[in-house]
């Protein structure tokens, strides 16, 4: 009994290293992504980020207000040119 008390912990110590490793190698892969210093998202990693749907990105790039680059049939976007259109775009609070 006791011995596999040890062998469940011993396991469970390595699950959580194995996690730990998966995410430095996420992390790496994310870095690596572009060696020109910005990362490039994809439609929908950019529709999750913003939370909004295909459409509106569309609509989005029909009005000129994220830059995009289509590249092989793919459409990608700067992290860089989103964080732009969102402080372009900032409404501040109005002070009372």
């Amino acid at each position: 009994m006791q011995q596999e008390k040890e062998l469940v912990k011993v396991f469970l110590e390595l699950a959580d290293k194995i996690k730990s490793v998966e995410t430095q190698l996420k992390q790496l892969s994310l870095n690596e992504r572009n060696p020109l210093g910005d990362t490039y998202l994809d439609t929908d990693e950019v529709c999750t980020l913003l939370k909004i749907c295909k459409r509106t990105l569309q609509k989005y790039r029909d009005e000129a207000t994220i830059s995009f680059i289509q590249f092989g049939g793919k459409t990608l976007y700067k992290t860089s040119d989103i964080k732009e259109a969102l402080e372009k775009n900032y409404q501040p609070a109005l002070s009372s």
